[in-house]
């Protein structure tokens, strides 16, 4: 496979099937994560398009000390961040995540309804209080958690160290706990 720093010499060469090749690449990670970070499908996709854009018109300042993924994960959650500070209402957000859950079949067909019913608002829960936690902390979440990234790459996505990244972590497994407790227990 030719690695991804080629595709990014030719992008900045003016070759646009390049950069194609880099969005057909990296676009299910990048669209996973801003639905992870935003809830809902349609934003998600808009958070996606406008990520690859941005990355697109700034390709030029990649400086290859890390890998493209990383750079573009750090584009994609700058991108996500700008969508939840512009967000109107955290209750859309988590209604649209309810109806995407049921819409892909993310529950199993043999399940009963009342086990449907409570793995939808588990999950509402759990994602409302990710999404009341500071936004560095629910940047590790997502990215740990749901993206299924290395401390290492977290931290370089972040541009941060790696105790930085346990810390944050740390603190918000804390915070989820406590949130979470008052539904719980």
């Amino acid at each position: 496979m030719i690695p991804d720093d080629v595709f990014v010499h030719k992008t900045v060469e003016g070759d646009i099937e390049a950069f194609n090749e880099l969005v057909n690449r990296h676009h299910t990670k990048i669209y996973g994560l801003a639905y992870r970070m935003l809830g809902n499908s349609e934003d998600a996709e808009d958070a996606t398009q406008e990520t690859f854009l941005e990355a697109y018109k700034s390709i030029k300042t990649f400086r290859f000390q890390s890998q493209f993924g990383t750079w573009l994960y750090r584009v994609g959650l700058n991108t996500c961040n700008q969508y939840i500070r512009k967000a109107k209402s955290r209750n859309r957000m988590l209604e649209a995540y309810t109806e995407e859950t049921s819409a892909h079949g993310m529950t199993e067909e043999r399940d009963i309804p009342d086990r449907m019913v409570i793995k939808t608002e588990q999950s509402e829960i759990v994602q409302a209080a990710i999404d009341c936690l500071p936004p560095k902390q629910r940047e590790v979440v997502t990215l740990y958690y749901m993206q299924h990234l290395k401390y290492k790459e977290i931290a370089e996505i972040l541009n941060c160290s790696l105790g930085t990244v346990a810390s944050r972590l740390n603190k918000a497994i804390q915070n989820l706990k406590a949130k979470l407790e008052k539904h719980y227990f």
